[in-house]
């Protein structure tokens, strides 16, 4: 008897891009196009886009943004931090990320179809406020019965709250339910403790003890019988 009865998702690093976390995504495509100096390394990048998404959510910058604005607004917040100016640049990265993940998108949208015919779906994830917006810019919304935008909620993970809020949500028992992420500190871990069944995307193995670690989203299907 099929015991799963809901599928609950993060958003960024999973859906939009299958286990690469967004602020890797950043640093490579600052890279490929030059934009990093020789003497600003992965720390220092990665505290200026910690701060850059701070500052999305602070001064409510995103909550009526597309996925590109968004994207636009990342770029311009960390290259001001890092000091570089050249801003025809700092577009062309915000294009290269937003072509990523939308390509992501589309290709996971026919997997969450097919997912949805089966379990019940949700969102959970660390967001701007303009998660919603987003998944109706790219025709997904529909297929989620909820979606728990950290922004409106007013919990980030890993804070068990949010997973909490999910699951009252969800109306059934924990164990019914597969939670499937990127990270195995802010997603998997707290999941886990709660009593939900949990899948790791990405290249995270070793430093998890997720139900399964899978390196697609599309490789849910392969997976639903088994669940």
């Amino acid at each position: 008897m099929q015991k799963t009865k809901w599928i609950l998702f993060d958003f960024g690093g999973c859906l939009d891009s299958d286990g690469m976390h967004s602020r890797k995504l950043y640093s490579n495509q600052f890279s490929l196009h030059n934009l990093i100096k020789p003497e600003i390394d992965f720390e220092t990048f990665n505290n200026a886009y910690t701060t850059s998404d701070d500052i999305l959510i602070k001064e409510s910058l995103a909550i009526n943004s597309s996925l590109l604005e968004m994207n636009q607004c990342m770029c311009l917040n960390i290259a001001k931090i890092l000091e570089i100016d050249d801003m025809e640049k700092i577009n062309k990265v915000a294009s290269s990320i937003t072509n990523f993940q939308v390509t992501h998108l589309r290709r996971n949208q026919k997997t969450i179809e097919q997912l949805s015919k089966k379990y019940k779906l949700g969102i959970v994830s660390n967001f701007c406020g303009n998660l919603l917006q987003i998944l109706n810019e790219y025709s997904l919304a529909s297929y989620f019965t909820f979606v728990l935008d950290s922004y409106h909620v007013g919990v980030n993970k890993p804070d068990p709250k949010i997973f909490q809020m999910a699951i009252k949500l969800c109306l059934v028992k924990p164990d019914e339910i597969y939670f499937v992420g990127d990270n195995p500190d802010r997603d998997i871990a707290p999941a886990s403790a709660l009593g939900m069944k949990t899948i790791l995307i990405g290249p995270y193995s070793r430093l998890s003890k997720s139900n399964y670690v899978l390196s697609s989203v599309r490789e849910l299907l392969e997976l639903a019988h088994k669940i």
